[in-house]
């Protein structure tokens, strides 16, 4: 699966876009956006420089993925969400092999109240409709939560999912840990802890963005789910009141689509990779807002 290399690093930062206002109508409009990941990551022994930003080129796989009918009812959704982890699984076991690390499928937890839910994580305090709990690796899915973005349609709960997930391929890779690590010692609150929060939100809608860089048009993953996706990311940033740990809806929309489609020439034929998926590498701070 190793392909060539999407892009060229460089040592010095050079100008690049200055980042466009994100979309917030139904349809965006994907902008021509860089995250300069090809700044020096040197500085961040424990997550910049995580052995998976460091190798150029390399992506997930290809495969044909088949996801059940879309229903809004709770037991269905489950369905629906269990076949998509088992697709995003397909998709990243061998990537992480080849780093030598063997993937372990997250659980799933889907229940209809979110108040029933009593996993490792407590209650969901997180504001959040879903959220990713790594003290058990769990996926949290609560169909009351999710209803509010689920009533869209499939691809809106499968962006979700995919986003979850992400944050499940970090805790896979030891991203998660070293982020729960510095997180604790510099305090959740802080500026440098929101800020650190945001890289960690961004790096896994970037991971989200490269399942469907891989895979749009190939079996149940059609270009109208992969834009439903965007639209959705378009809009799950930062909300008035929470503290600034997601990101800009901007910043959501460009990770995303730059997991998805690693280039600033739209039409160019690149292949998403992990190495440009690394907020920790961002040569400004724009990118990180």
């Amino acid at each position: 699966m190793p392909t060539e290399p999407t892009s060229s690093p460089s040592t010095t930062p050079t100008s690049v876009p200055t980042p466009t206002v994100a979309p917030t109508s139904s349809e965006p409009t994907e902008s021509a956006w860089s995250p300069g990941v090809t700044g020096s990551v040197y500085n961040d022994p424990l997550l910049g420089m995580n052995p998976v930003h460091l190798e150029q080129g390399y992506g997930i796989a290809k495969l044909n993925c088949r996801l059940p009918a879309w229903h809004l009812q709770a037991a269905a959704a489950r369905i629906f969400y269990q076949a998509a982890i088992s697709c995003h699984d397909r998709a990243w076991r061998a990537t992480l092999s080849h780093f030598g690390l063997t993937l372990q499928t997250p659980l799933l937890w889907a229940g209809a109240s979110s108040a029933s839910y009593s996993g490792a994580c407590g209650q969901n305090n997180t504001g959040r409709e879903a959220f990713y709990c790594a003290a058990d690796r769990t996926i949290v899915m609560p169909f009351d939560s999710m209803r509010s973005i689920a009533r869209y349609g499939e691809g809106y709960a499968l962006a979700v999912l995919s986003h979850e997930y992400g944050h499940h391929v970090q805790e896979q890779i030891g991203v998660m840990a070293a982020f729960l690590a510095r997180n604790e010692s510099i305090g959740y609150k802080s500026a440098a802890g929101q800020l650190l929060s945001r890289q960690l939100e961004l790096q896994a809608w970037c991971f989200s963005g490269m399942f469907y860089g891989t895979n749009t048009g190939r079996g149940s993953i059609t270009r109208s789910l992969s834009q439903q996706a965007f639209v959705n990311n378009s809009n799950a940033g930062d909300r008035p009141g929470e503290l600034r740990q997601h990101g800009t809806n901007q910043n959501v929309a460009n990770w995303f689509g730059w997991g998805r489609h690693p280039s600033l020439n739209p039409s160019a034929k690149v292949t998403p990779s992990m190495y440009e998926c690394n907020p920790w590498a961002a040569r400004d701070a724009g990118w990180l807002r």
